[in-house]
């Protein structure tokens, strides 16, 4: 744990400060879903369903620009080139199933990702402790908000 703080603490501030931001839909429509009544639950999980989609694909982007900047040629083209889209299709796919389902596979898509990143697709990428650890949190966090408030949905 200790390990952890450390490196959170060695990450610039704004990295932090609107990671952490980031996750204040992903925390805050589950809250109020589960506080309002049925009409303003679907409303809230909804925009909940929408941000997911966005924030999925703003983790797809993020393959694409390792890509770039490391000129990926090849087999790794494609393999990289190809993980940063998926995220987005699969986003998009949630939009299209029953708002449970679509944050079923929101949660899932953001764990694939960090665990392909973490397995194959970063053992060449470089990058800074600081946001292999923050990277973790946000998505551990994001996941699980999303997957507790797909049950909200069934209700």
């Amino acid at each position: 744990m200790k390990l952890l703080f450390k490196r959170f603490a060695a990450a610039p501030l704004p990295a932090l400060v609107f990671g952490l931001a980031g996750l204040i839909p992903f925390m805050g429509l589950p809250l109020l879903a589960f506080e309002a009544s049925a009409g303003e639950r679907q409303m809230a999980l909804a925009a909940l369903l929408g941000y997911g989609a966005v924030i999925v694909s703003f983790v797809g982007a993020l393959q694409w620009a390792y890509a770039v900047r490391d000129l990926a040629t090849g087999y790794s083209a494609w393999r990289r080139y190809g993980l940063s889209v998926l995220p987005a299709l699969l986003g998009w796919l949630s939009l299209q199933m029953s708002v449970g389902s679509g944050l079923r596979l929101q949660a899932g898509v953001f764990v694939l990702v960090l665990l392909l990143e973490r397995t194959w697709l970063l053992a060449a990428v470089v990058l800074p402790e600081w946001f292999s650890a923050l990277r973790l949190l946000l998505t551990l966090l994001a996941a699980s908000c999303l997957y507790v408030a797909s049950f909200g949905a069934l209700s």
